[in-house]
């Protein structure tokens, strides 16, 4: 029951361990998206300067790399601090009451950055569905509308079913993200074992008039690696794969066992790694690294040629082709799945610090889930569709929200340097963790800096348009607006300072 008087509005979320060691690792590699990531890359490629060296193998590398001190970072903090929210709980610990206004700010920020992009990725999912129905006989036309009006109805049955319940909501984001996984190994079985000659055969059926594989292969004359052209791709893995490690960490006081808390980012981050870098050589090796690099960075080719439909084309086997096909989708459908979870505890998690109203953390007695926070998700994410569908008219379009996640991944980065210095004050740590924790979020902040000078410094290829900078520069003005005025109000009605709970780790 809501408590008027304490810190928080219960001494317990009330919410139960329902997610094991699978889930955890499903949720994050959900949240890490390296099906939609493989399916849209030519978007980006298409939008570089030039794409002289670019190599997708060298670039998942090289950002997997740059991710080490996150997960380190993560996983250090998930074990100790294994709370509903996640990050968003250790980054106000860490800064406590005097910041809490602006901490609060970069965290609604974060979330309204997440539904942000998930709207990318409804949208990306129909887009997906009109390009492999008609690879498998299925002649359909889906305009704007439609698909505006049937990426708001996908989300809206994912959250139906969390509402009726966590445990649904978790299995039916675990059995999406397993169907999705086993798929995209079956592409990669399709990809090593089938004679390029065979693949080259199918994959030219692809192809618009006037092109063929020869004459878009010899389009490309470059080397297959260079530094600085590749290093340009990072954004491109910011905006899909690896620093999305929050998913599981932001669910953590549900997760049934110790080392599934524990080892739940580690295992998700290296098997996400395998799956993209796979991928990408998977592609390189059944058509070649010319024709791959020019026909993803070809904006009359890269709409019909992507990963998946390459598989699709080169399985020569109907019911192959109709796995392959479904799980490009489920891909998108599993990072709603897991959307639908996890921002859901974002609210939770600000609801029972007083910030947000109390209503966010009400618990429904039929299902046992949060219902009101999972409507208010449904109904926030559904304008976002509308806007970016109307207004662009494409994903790509919400891509420069992505500045405010890495802004505030900047600040948990800075908090765990807070955290590690203090740490025996807060959460008790030993001397070579906080050490460690210290070190790897100084990493972390320089890692998340740098992506996001990236960012700002190419706005034509990484989505900075008035939609996606406004939009979270909204949130991040509203959440301090929020807690300034939320604050003065607590302490007028119930003579309580909510600041103070930034003082105090929260009950799980």
């Amino acid at each position: 029951m809501e408590n008027d008087k304490g810190l928080f509005v219960r001494g317990s979320t009330g919410l139960v361990r329902e997610a094991g060691f699978v889930d955890a690792v499903s949720v994050n590699v959900a949240n890490m998206s390296v099906g939609a990531a493989l399916g849209t890359v030519g978007f980006t490629l298409a939008a570089l300067p030039t794409v002289s060296g670019v190599n997708l193998i060298a670039a998942s590398l090289i950002a997997f790399t740059l991710s080490i001190p996150q997960i380190i970072t993560y996983t250090t903090l998930t074990r100790h601090i294994p709370r509903t929210g996640g990050d968003y709980v250790w980054l106000t610990r860490a800064f406590g009451p005097k910041l809490a206004w602006l901490v609060f700010g970069l965290a609604l920020g974060f979330v309204i950055e997440s539904l942000v992009y998930y709207s990318l990725i409804a949208i990306a999912g129909v887009d997906q569905l009109s390009l492999v129905l008609p690879l498998l006989g299925i002649n359909v036309s889906i305009n704007p509308m439609e698909s505006i009006i049937l990426s708001i109805v996908l989300f809206a049955i994912i959250v139906a079913v969390n509402i009726m319940g966590t445990k649904y909501g978790i299995r039916l984001m675990t059995g999406l993200t397993v169907f999705s996984i086993l798929s995209l190994v079956l592409s990669f079985l399709v990809l090593f074992l089938t004679p390029r000659a065979k693949i080259i055969e199918a994959v030219s059926g692809l192809l618009p008039n006037g092109y063929t594989y020869s004459k878009v292969a010899s389009q490309y004359t470059g080397p297959y690696f260079a530094l600085g052209p590749t290093i340009m791709m990072l954004p491109f893995f910011a905006i899909y794969i690896y620093p999305w490690l929050n998913a599981g960490p932001a669910m953590s006081s549900e997760i049934k066992g110790r080392r599934a808390v524990g080892l739940n980012v580690p295992t998700a981050a290296l098997l996400t790694m395998l799956l993209a870098t796979i991928g990408f050589t998977a592609m390189y090796y059944a058509l070649g690294f010319n024709f791959v690099t020019a026909a993803l960075s070809n904006s009359n080719i890269n709409g019909t040629v992507n990963y998946w439909t390459i598989a699709m084309a080169a399985s020569g086997n109907p019911i192959l082709a109709w796995i392959i096909g479904i799980g490009s989708v489920t891909w998108n459908l599993a990072i709603l799945a897991y959307g639908a979870i996890i921002v859901v505890r974002y609210w939770f998690a600000m609801s029972f610090d007083r910030v947000l109203p109390s209503f966010f953390a009400y618990l429904s007695p039929r299902f046992g889930s949060p219902v009101y926070a999972h409507l208010f998700d449904l109904a926030i994410t559904s304008i976002l569709i509308t806007l970016a569908g109307v207004f662009y008219g494409t994903f790509t379009a919400l891509y420069g929200a992505v500045v405010e996640a890495l802004l505030y991944y900047m600040a948990v980065g800075i908090a765990a340097v807070v955290i590690g210095i203090k740490g025996a004050g807060i959460i008790g740590l030993r001397n070579p963790s906080r050490v460690t924790l210290a070190i790897s979020g100084m990493l972390f902040a320089a890692v998340m800096g740098f992506l996001t000078y990236q960012f700002l410094e190419y706005p034509s290829i990484w989505g900075g348009n008035w939609l996606a900078y406004g939009v979270e520069a909204a949130a991040v003005i509203i959440g301090i607006a929020l807690y300034v005025t939320v604050r003065l109000l607590h302490k007028r009605r119930l003579g309580i300072d909510i600041a103070a709970t930034y003082m105090e780790i929260p009950p799980e």
